[in-house]
């Protein structure tokens, strides 16, 4: 049957029984589609269709609309996938168990449970401590002790075992104090570097950065990932030892989240170009993610993209950015794409309900889950589980974009939850209760008891 008449059947369907309905009901459309509403509870419902050969992972064309599925939900959670018109929610992926097959245009099966194959990793009696995931928060000075702890805890929340924190000695005790939880470590004394410039003691400065250096690259080794930036602070000498550690992150093919003051960092004349050269190296295996707010982006805009939103995408080929806003967009240009000249672009969009409440801490938190999400896509890759479930076959980074729209969808709806119990007196502390509680209910399939 036509498109036409299969949403003229459906928004019948809505019109006749959803406002009546009490128990669970479905109806086969005039197509090779089943479309399941669930039992309405305060106005809300959720709902799974399963559509062979039109709800596609590919490029091809839903031949049923998305507005017509999606337009009566009173909480629209969907995301979208390079030109095509792909949609799943977030339900989807937590009835991942009961879902039939969804089929490509191609014929090949394309099972959801992949999904979870390649972004969450089993978690069984077979595992131990550090299986996983570690991960590796640089931030925390003097001034800023809250964004690397809600970095790393949400990290654990998120479902990883161990997290390290490298931050300024005068931080280290009130981190230790907020969570035993935390491996903190100093690496360098924020007076040291005061007292240095004022002094003006050029080799006393050169050997307190080689140190600072030291002690976090020594510790990356044993990282699934690396998350730079939260409540790092602004001091031109710890900027200078970051930008050093990226790099050599980069070499050791650690994984990289960005965020706050290290996007800051990229900003910076001298490092405009630093991700790139890694980037086009062939032989680098390091994945990197930004998590620009609107005013950071337009930071980057600015100045590696200078003034220009396309030449930015340029000089970050490979690169994930994950937009933070009402909606966040999850955006990459393949690298592939650099070298051969073309400038394809694969988006998604996390359109999750959040909070209406923008506490402090909450961009920390996505920062932290982020960085959980881009160690489990490194403990899955080295396992080599599972098949891609992209249409860029040969791209090893296309699963990272999706794992990174989950992490913003988990975010998202943890802090939708602590802002429905806490209301005006939310803070991130809140949303961290409830971050654990999301993951689990997407992933129950993944726990081998």
């Amino acid at each position: 049957s036509s498109t036409q008449e299969n949403n003229m059947f459906i928004s019948r369907i809505f019109k006749q029984k959803i406002l009546s309905a009490s128990e669970p009901f479905s109806y086969k459309v005039r197509a090779p589609a089943r479309v399941s509403i669930g039992k309405i509870k305060a106005h809300h419902f959720s709902f799974a269709v399963t559509i062979p050969a039109l709800l596609l992972f590919n490029r091809s064309v839903c031949a049923l609309s998305s507005s017509t599925l999606f337009s009566s939900l009173p909480d629209k959670k969907k995301f979208t996938m390079s030109s095509s018109s792909t949609f799943y929610s977030l339900d989807d992926l937590k009835n991942i168990t009961s879902l039939q097959q969804i089929l490509t245009h191609d014929g090949q099966t394309n099972k959801l449970s992949q999904i979870l194959d390649k972004s969450i990793p089993v978690l069984s009696s077979k595992s131990h401590k550090g299986s996983s995931g570690r991960i590796l928060v640089l931030g925390g000075s003097a001034k800023y002790t809250g964004a690397p702890y809600y970095a790393a805890m949400s990290a654990l929340r998120t479902g990883l075992d161990l997290a390290t924190i490298c931050c300024a000695n005068e931080a280290t005790i009130p981190l230790k104090s907020y969570s035993p939880e935390l491996m903190v470590e100093g690496v360098y004394l924020a007076s040291e570097f005061d007292d240095n410039d004022n002094i003006g003691n050029d080799r006393l400065l050169k050997e307190s950065l080689e140190k600072m250096v030291e002690k976090v690259t020594m510790n990356l080794d044993r990282m699934h990932s690396l998350v730079v930036g939260p409540g790092l602070g602004r001091c031109p000498h710890v900027l200078k030892a970051t930008a050093t550690i990226i790099q050599q992150a980069m070499k050791k093919d650690i994984s990289i989240v960005i965020d706050a003051d290290g996007l800051y960092l990229l900003s910076l004349e001298e490092n405009r170009d630093m991700l790139l050269s890694g980037i086009i190296d062939k032989s680098s295996k390091s994945k990197i993610v930004l998590t620009p707010n609107v005013v950071e982006y337009k930071r980057l805009i600015e100045t590696i993209g200078h003034g220009s939103e396309e030449d930015l995408r340029l000089k970050l080929p490979g690169v994930i950015i994950v937009r933070k806003g009402h909606h966040d967009v999850i955006e990459y240009s393949p690298r592939s794409h650099y070298l051969d000249g073309t400038t394809a672009q694969l988006t998604m969009i996390c359109s999750e309900q959040g909070g209406l409440k923008r506490s402090g801490g909450i961009g920390d938190i996505l920062a932290g889950t982020i960085g959980a999400f881009v160690a489990w896509n490194k403990i899955l890759e080295s396992s080599k589980k599972g098949k891609q479930c992209s249409d860029y076959k040969n791209d090893d980074r296309v699963d990272l974009v999706l794992a990174c729209w989950i992490a913003c969808c988990v975010t998202k709806r943890a802090t939708f939850r602590a802002f429905e119990e806490r209301k005006r007196s939310m803070t991130a502390p809140d949303i961290l209760n409830y971050v654990g509680e999301v993951v689990d209910e997407i992933s129950s399939s993944t726990i081998h008891h």
